[in-house]
């Protein structure tokens, strides 16, 4: 997968995750988290949760003791209220049960293009079940990231996320498995780490 690398020195990935992180806790308190909260136990997760924050991508978990399609279409509307994203885009996930996805419904919020820099929200809602193996997961990830592998992190993150294929066929939590379990070093490790797994 040949691509330009976006090659960043260490100073700025480390500003640029903790400016990222203060925009989104903006964002949170702007009035989404008290949206959020009114419609199970929120979690905020992924890069956020992680401090590996390159681009403006919020990934949020509500687990519901109740599954209701018009409740989590109130949400949506509610969310589209107060953001006004240029798009939002629904998905079942008991209906169509795609490997690697918890089985709840999903929300994905745009508030502009995410390759130019525009947030893109994750919002899912599931169950305790549906939220396990995400969950599971992350705190299987936390001990692991010591400050050499968050930097090897941001690194490879920063140099591939505007890939044409990314979350296509590969995505952050591929980073993250190439890091931590097979020691990738940089961009060309990550890409060579893919293709060892039939995806490159």
């Amino acid at each position: 997968m040949p691509f330009p690398q976006n090659v960043q020195t260490l100073e700025t990935l480390l500003s640029t995750e903790a400016e990222l992180r203060a925009e989104a806790e903006r964002m949170l308190e702007s009035g989404l988290r008290r949206i959020l909260d009114e419609y199970g136990e929120v979690h905020i997760m992924g890069s956020y949760s992680l401090h590996l924050m390159v681009w403006r991508d919020l990934d949020i978990h509500i687990v519901c003791r109740e599954f209701d399609r018009r409740r989590f279409f109130d949400l949506g509307g509610r969310v589209a209220e107060l953001l006004k994203p240029a798009k939002m885009h629904f998905r079942d996930e008991f209906v169509m049960q795609t490997p690697d996805l918890p089985r709840g419904l999903y929300w994905g919020v745009y508030l502009g293009d995410e390759r130019e820099g525009a947030w893109k929200i994750d919002i899912w809602a599931s169950d305790e079940a549906g939220f396990r193996a995400p969950s599971e997961f992350q705190e299987r990830l936390r001990p692991a990231l010591t400050e050499d592998v968050r930097v090897r992190i941001l690194r490879i993150k920063s140099g591939v996320w505007q890939h044409p294929q990314y979350r296509k066929k590969f995505s952050s939590a591929d980073v993250y498995r190439a890091v931590v379990e097979a020691g990738v070093e940089d961009v060309d490790g990550f890409f060579a780490y893919l293709k060892s797994l039939g995806r490159g």
